[in-house]
C-alpha cells in the first residue's frame, strides 16, 4: 500500500491506494494554521500506517518549492503566496517520521501526471490548469515527446500569475499578495470569496459570479492558446466543476479569438479548447499516488 497526500490550501486530502492505484479510503483534513494542519496529517498519517503496510508516501504541494537537492531547504514551501507555509518542508518531515521514501512534486505537475494516463498514444499536449483556492497551471507534452534538454526549469510556469486586464464590470482590486489583479487575483476561489464575500461553493449556478468567472478563464486560456504550442486546456480542481461554466467559458473564448488567426481558429472549430479534466477534482490526490508507485517527481530518502 501507498499513501498519497494533496496538499492544498484550504485542505489537504489523503488517500491509500493499492499497487494498481485502487483507493483504499480517503481522509480529508481542513487546513487551519501551519502548525496545527501538520500536526492533523501526522495524526491521520501515524493511524494509517498502523492499519496498512505503506511502502512510500506521495505528495503533491502547492509552490513555490525548493527542487535543487543540493540545497539545505530542498522541499521546501519558499516564498509562498500562502505566507504562514513558507519555509515548511513536508517532504522532509514525513521521512523523517515514518522513514519511508517520499515522492513529491507541485501539485499541477502531479495533476498532469494523472490527466496524461487519460489520452490516446500519438495525441497531442495540453495545458492543465487548477483553479481553486489558488491557480496554478502545467504544459503537458505530447506523448513520446522527447525529455527536457538539461537546464530545462524543474518548476512549472506560473500560469495563475498571468496578467490579466481586470473586466470592466468588477470593481474588486484582486487577491493576489503579490500582483493584485493577476489571473489568480481575479479568478481563483479566495478572489470569488474576497468579491463576493460568499464561497465559491456556496454560489448558486445562475449568480453573476460565474459570467464573470467565465470570461476570466476564457481571457486567460486565450493568452494560453496564442502563446503556446496546444490547442487544449484541461481545467481541474473545484470550481471546473461548476455546471455551465466550461461551456460558458468556451463561448467567450470563441469571442475573444474573433476568428484569428484563421488557420488556429479552424484547427480548433467544432472542440472545446477548455476542457474538464478527466481526473478532476482529484487530479492532483491520484498523481501524488503515481509519484509514490512509479517513483517518478522528486525523492526525499528517509534518514539511515
Amino acid at each position: 500500500m501507498v499513501v498519497a497526500v494533496d496538499a492544498g490550501k484550504t485542505k489537504f486530502l489523503v488517500g491509500v491506494f493499492n499497487g494498481k492505484l485502487g483507493e483504499v479510503e480517503r481522509h480529508r483534513i481542513a487546513v487551519t494554521t501551519a502548525a496545527e494542519t501538520v500536526a492533523a496529517l501526522e495524526s491521520h498519517l501515524a493511524a494509517l500506517f498502523e492499519r496498512h503496510a505503506v511502502t512510500g508516501i506521495g505528495l503533491s504541494v502547492f509552490g513555490p518549492l525548493e527542487t535543487d537537492p543540493r540545497r539545505a531547504e530542498f522541499g521546501a514551501i519558499v516564498g509562498s503566496s500562502e505566507p504562514q507555509w513558507s519555509g515548511v518542508n513536508l517532504p522532509a518531515l514525513l521521512s523523517r517520521r515514518f522513514r519511508v521514501p517520499v515522492h513529491f512534486d507541485f501539485d499541477v505537475a502531479a495533476a498532469v501526471s494523472a490527466e496524461a494516463r487519460h489520452r490516446t498514444p500519438g495525441s497531442g499536449g495540453f495545458v492543465y490548469l487548477s483553479i481553486g483556492t489558488g491557480i496554478g497551471g502545467a504544459f503537458c507534452p505530447p506523448a513520446g515527446a522527447l525529455a527536457p534538454a538539461p537546464g530545462h526549469r524543474t518548476d512549472p510556469p506560473q500560469l495563475g500569475h498571468i496578467q490579466l486586464a481586470r473586466e470592466s464590470d468588477d470593481p474588486y482590486p484582486g487577491s493576489c499578495r503579490f500582483h493584485g489583479s493577476c489571473f489568480q487575483g481575479l479568478a481563483s476561489g479566495r478572489a470569488i470569496f474576497g468579491r463576493w464575500q460568499v464561497p465559491a461553493d456556496e454560489l448558486p449556478a445562475h449568480h453573476r459570479a460565474w459570467d464573470l468567472q467565465a470570461r476570466y478563464i476564457a481571457r486567460a486560456c486565450t493568452n494560453l492558446v496564442y502563446s503556446s504550442p496546444f490547442t487544449t486546456v484541461r481545467v481541474g480542481s473545484g470550481i471546473s466543476q461548476v455546471p455551465g461554466l466550461i461551456a460558458r467559458s468556451n463561448d467567450y473564448l470563441r469571442t475573444f479569438m474573433n476568428g484569428f488567426p484563421e488557420t488556429l481558429c479552424r484547427e480548433t472549430f467544432g472542440s472545446d479548447v477548455i476542457q474538464r479534466a478527466v481526473t478532476a477534482p482529484d487530479s492532483s490526490l491520484i498523481g501524488a499516488a503515481i509519484q509514490v508507485t512509479e517513483g517518478s517527481g522528486f525523492k526525499f530518502a528517509p534518514p539511515r
